[in-house]
C-alpha cells in the first residue's frame, strides 16, 4: 500500500499514526498538494491528502475512511475503534474531526491573505469555543482520554491547534492542553510522529524502527 501525505497535515498525521499503531505495511509518498502534482492527481482528482492506495489499486480518500479501513484490515489492541453505539465517544470524535478541519481551513486561508475572511473569523471563534468546551471536559472527566480512536483524533486536533493557533488561546488554556496531551495514551506514538520528525520526510520503516 502507498500513503500520499504531507508533513504538516493533521489528517495525514492521523492516518499515519493509525497505520503505525495497526502495524499496517505501506510505503510513504510525500507530496505537496498545493502544487497539484500529477502523481497525486492520478489517484485523487481533488489533489488533497491523505490518500491511501491499497494493494489492489483502489484509492481511499478522507482520513476517517482510511483510518476505518486500516483498523478493520489490521486490528490491534493498541488502538480500539470508537463504537458507534457509544454516543459520548462518537460525539468526541465528531468534535475532534471538526476542530481539526476548521483549524486547518483557517491556517490555509491565512496563507492566501484571507485573515479577515468571514470563514476565517467564524472558524477562529469556533476554535476558541470548542477548546473551552474540551477543557471543561478534560477537567471534569478522567475517562475522556481512553485509548480509542476518538482520543487519537482529539490528541492530533489539539496538537494542531497549539501548533497553528496558540495565539487564540490564553497561556492557561495552552498549559491545560499541553498537560492533557502528556497524559494521552498516544503520547509516545505521536512523539515518534511529531511535526519535527515528519518534517524530515523519512520512509515508513525509519519511523517504525525509531
Amino acid at each position: 500500500m502507498k500513503l500520499y501525505l504531507n508533513d504538516t497535515s493533521p489528517f495525514s498525521r492521523a492516518v499515519l499514526a493509525t497505520a503505525y499503531l495497526c502495524d499496517a505495511p505501506m510505503v510513504l509518498e510525500w507530496v505537496d498538494p498545493w502544487q497539484t502534482p500529477s502523481t497525486l492527481v492520478a489517484v485523487n482528482p481533488f489533489s488533497t491528502i491523505p490518500v491511501l492506495e491499497t494493494s489492489d489499486g483502489v484509492a481511499l480518500t478522507e482520513s476517517l475512511t482510511i483510518c476505518e479501513f486500516l483498523m478493520q484490515a489490521y486490528p490491534t489492541e493498541k488502538l480500539a475503534a470508537t463504537k458507534a453505539s457509544d454516543t459520548q465517544r462518537m460525539s468526541l470524535l465528531g468534535v475532534s474531526k471538526t476542530l481539526m478541519e476548521v483549524a486547518f481551513r483557517c491556517a490555509a486561508l491565512s496563507r492566501f491573505e484571507a485573515e479577515q475572511n468571514v470563514l476565517t473569523i467564524r472558524g477562529k471563534e469556533g476554535i476558541e469555543r470548542s477548546v473551552k468546551g474540551l477543557i471543561g471536559q478534560l477537567k471534569n472527566n478522567d475517562d475522556l482520554l481512553k485509548p480509542d480512536f476518538s482520543t487519537l483524533y482529539l490528541h492530533i486536533a489539539l496538537d494542531y491547534v497549539l501548533f497553528r493557533h496558540a495565539n487564540l488561546l490564553s497561556a492557561e488554556e495552552c498549559d491545560i492542553l499541553t498537560t492533557a496531551l502528556h497524559s494521552s495514551p498516544f503520547k509516545d506514538t505521536l512523539a515518534t510522529l511529531s511535526l519535527e520528525s515528519l518534517s524530515k520526510k523519512l520512509n515508513y520503516c525509519e519511523y517504525k524502527n525509531s
